[in-house]
């Protein structure tokens, strides 16, 4: 579970890195769209994580 974490951060991170940074390397709008598609995408996974997370632990704590 830790590295799915750890992956979609670093999904998310390299997104930004590639929106701000990726026009000195490609056209602006690619990096723009490129690196936006993948925030997102981190961002995405990352909150279905973390509602998978609080469900199973409401759960714990009905039993």
């Amino acid at each position: 579970m830790k590295t799915k974490r750890t992956f979609y951060l670093a999904l998310i991170v390299v997104g930004v890195v590639i929106a701000s940074l990726g026009e000195k390397y490609m056209q602006e709008e690619y990096a723009l769209s490129i690196g936006f598609a993948m925030m997102m995408l981190g961002l995405y996974k990352t909150t279905q994580l973390w509602s998978n997370d609080k469900l199973e632990d409401k759960e714990k704590e009905d039993n």
